[in-house]
């Protein structure tokens, strides 16, 4: 049940970074989807590591709710910035890079 209820916010951790630079909810599903996975697995695998190896005791679930998911979202928040172009109309694009006004690409 811990896993469940962890994957549930893990998903809205994981789209924060990129959430108003995605345009299709589909997309948005799928990246709350993995974050969801990613913390599933980082409660059963990682803590039990984390705990027997190392000697640390995540009490509250920090490490597979927000941890895992907030570095998951921060590599998704960078894919999705370098190709939000092809999927974000153009004024909502210039309101997050100012600077594609000018010419240039998100990524660039």
């Amino acid at each position: 049940m811990d896993a469940i209820l962890n994957a549930t916010l893990a998903g809205g951790v994981g789209i924060g970074t990129s959430s108003d630079m995605v345009g299709n909810p589909g997309i948005a599903l799928l990246i709350g989807i993995g974050a969801g996975i990613i913390s599933a697995v980082g409660l059963n695998r990682v803590g039990g590591f984390l705990e027997t190896r190392l000697g640390l005791h995540d009490t509250c679930g920090a490490h597979s709710l927000h941890g895992l998911p907030g570095v998951y979202g921060a590599l998704v928040g960078v894919i999705v910035s370098a190709t939000s172009s092809t999927y974000m109309n153009k004024d909502a694009l210039a309101t997050q890079f100012p600077y594609t006004a000018e010419g240039r690409t998100a990524s660039e």
